[in-house]
C-alpha cells in the first residue's frame, strides 16, 4: 500500500496554515480505523486474523513554537503480519513522541543511536528501531545473546529479517511494540522516478526519506537517482581487531557460514564519498518538502530494493537529541498542558468544532456534518481563495482540478476548523 495523500486537521482562529513537513506528513486516524494483524497459530501457511479494538497510526498532533507532540498507539492501519519464526504478537502502547521543530546540526559530540528502542518515529506512529538486535557475541556460549561481551553487536536485519512482514517490514518485539528495522516498504514505490516521500522523522527533528533523491543534492530539476550508502563490509579473515582498531578482547567468533559477514555492525566500515549518503546515512539537500533545502536521512537499499547497512541512521545522529526523547524513554513525553495547538483525535465527534468532513479524497461532493450556516473558505495551497460561501448542504467540488486544498470553517468569531482536502 503506498501512502498517496496526507490529512491533518488543526484547530486555528481565523489563520490559513502554511504548509509544513513537521505538521503535515503524519497519517492521522480521523475515522477510528481500528488496528488488525495475522498470525501463524502453528506453521505457514494457515493464519488467524484478528481484529484490534485499538485505534490505529497517529491520534493526534499537537505543536508549540519547540516541538510537535505526537501520540499514537503505535500500531499500523494495513493489515500486520503474519510474521514467520515470530510467536510475538502485537499490541497497543500508548506513547508521545516529541520532535524539534527547529532542528539543528549536533557541532559538538554526536548522540549513538540506541543500542534498544526508538531512534525514530514513522508517519503512522509506529517505532523505527535501530540496526542492532539487541545481543551480542558471548565468547563463553559461543552464540549471540542479550548478556554477551559487548563488542560484536547482532545486526537486526541479518538475523531478524526473515521475520518481517510483507506489507510493512516490521514485527512485533516480545512486549508486543510494533517496529521497523529498514525498509518500511508500505510508504514509498521502488523502483521510482519521482522523489520518495517522507516516511518518518528521526529524534532530532530531521525527515527520513524513502530510497529516491535527486543526484544533484541541490537542484530539484536534476535526475531522481537511488541513495547509495557509503558503509561496506570490511575486509577482514577473523574478528580480532574492532572498526576503530581496538583489539578485540575477548576476539569475536570466526568467519564462518554460522557468521557470515555481515552478522554484526562490526563487520562494516564507513568510506566517505563511497555513496551519496555520509556516515549517518543522510545529506544536506532539497526535497519536494523542503525546497530551499534541510538535511535528511535516506532508506539505504540497493538495485533490487533490498536493504543495506546502516538501513536508516548510521551510528550516530546528526542534529541535536535530547537523550529522554530515544531508546527504552522514546514515547514517554506529556504534551503540554497549556501553549500548545492540537489536532484531530481518532474521535472528531470529541472535539470542540463537532464536525465531520468527508470523503477526502472527494471527487464530487463533500459532506460536511455539524457545519450547516457556518462561513466556508477553500484556498489552494499558494494560499489563492478560490471559493466561499455559506454551508447549506453539500460542497459541489466537481469542477476543482485534481490536487490538495485547504478548506476553513467558521462557525463563529471563536471557534474555527482547518483541513486539508484531496480532490
Amino acid at each position: 500500500m503506498k501512502l498517496n495523500f496526507t490529512l491533518l486537521s488543526l484547530f486555528i482562529s481565523g489563520v490559513v496554515m502554511a504548509q509544513d513537513p513537521q505538521l503535515d506528513s503524519w497519517m492521522l486516524n480521523t475515522t477510528g480505523t481500528l488496528a488488525q494483524y495475522d498470525y501463524y497459530p502453528a506453521m505457514p501457511p494457515t493464519t488467524n486474523h484478528v481484529n484490534m479494538t485499538d485505534s490505529a497510526d497517529v491520534l493526534e498532533v499537537c505543536y508549540d513554537n519547540n516541538y510537535v507532540y505526537i501520540r499514537t498507539n503505535g500500531l499500523a492501519s494495513y493489515t500486520m503480519g503474519p510474521w514467520v519464526m515470530n510467536p510475538n504478537q502485537p499490541s497497543a502502547h500508548s506513547a508521545t513522541y516529541r520532535i524539534p521543530r527547529n532542528p539543528a546540526e549536533q557541532t559538538g559530540t554526536k548522540t549513538s543511536q540506541p543500542t534498544v528502542g526508538a531512534q525514530a518515529v514513522a508517519i503512522n506512529g509506529v517505532k523505527i528501531y535501530g540496526f542492532g538486535d539487541a545481543r551480542s557475541y558471548n565468547s563463553v556460549s559461543g552464540q549471540n545473546d542479550p548478556n554477551g561481551d559487548d563488542l560484536w553487536h547482532g545486526d537486526a536485519w541479518a538475523s531478524e529479517g526473515a521475520t518481517m512482514d510483507a506489507n510493512g517490514a516490521g514485527h512485533p518485539d516480545e512486549q508486543g511494540n510494533y517496529h521497523y528495522h529498514a525498509t518500511p516498504v508500505s510508504f514509498y514505490s521502488d523502483p521510482s522516478t519521482a522523489h520518495s516521500p517522507i516516511i518518518g522523522f528521526a529524534f532530532d527533528g530531521f525527515p527520513i526519506y524513502g530510497p529516491f533523491g535527486y543526484s544533484d543534492s541541490l537542484d530539484n530539476g536534476s535526475a531522481v537517482i537511488r541513495m547509495q550508502s557509503s558503509y561496506q563490509l570490511r575486509s577482514i579473515t577473523d574478528r580480532t581487531i574492532l572498526p576503530g582498531g581496538a583489539t578485540s578482547t575477548p576476539a569475536g567468533p570466526a568467519i564462518n557460514t554460522t557468521f557470515p559477514l555481515g552478522t554484526y555492525w562490526e563487520d562494516y566500515e564507513y568510506v566517505a564519498g563511497l555513496g551519496t549518503l555520509d556516515e549517518y546515512n543522510g545529506r544536506y539537500c532539497v526535497t519536494p518538502e523542503y525546497p530551499s533545502g534541510t538535511y535528511a536521512y535516506f532508506l539505504a537499499t540497493d538495485n533490487s530494493g533490498d536493504p543495506v547497512f546502516p538501513y536508516i541512521i548510521g551510528f550516530e545522529y546528526y542534529g541535536q537529541v535530547n537523550a529522554s526523547d530515544i531508546g527504552a524513554l522514546a514515547g514517554n513525553i506529556s504534551i503540554p498542558s497549556s501553549g500548545v495547538t492540537c489536532g484531530a483525535t481518532s474521535s472528531i465527534e470529541e472535539t470542540e468544532t463537532e464536525l465531520v468532513i468527508y470523503p477526502n479524497p472527494a471527487s464530487t461532493i463533500l459532506n460536511i456534518e455539524g457545519g450547516i450556516g457556518a462561513n466556508y473558505k477553500i484556498y489552494d495551497l499558494l494560499g489563492r481563495q478560490i471559493a466561499m460561501g455559506v454551508v447549506n448542504g453539500p460542497l459541489n467540488i466537481e469542477s476543482f482540478e485534481t490536487g490538495t486544498y485547504i478548506l476553513e470553517i467558521e462557525k463563529n468569531e471563536k471557534s474555527s476548523f482547518t483541513q486539508f482536502i484531496i480532490e
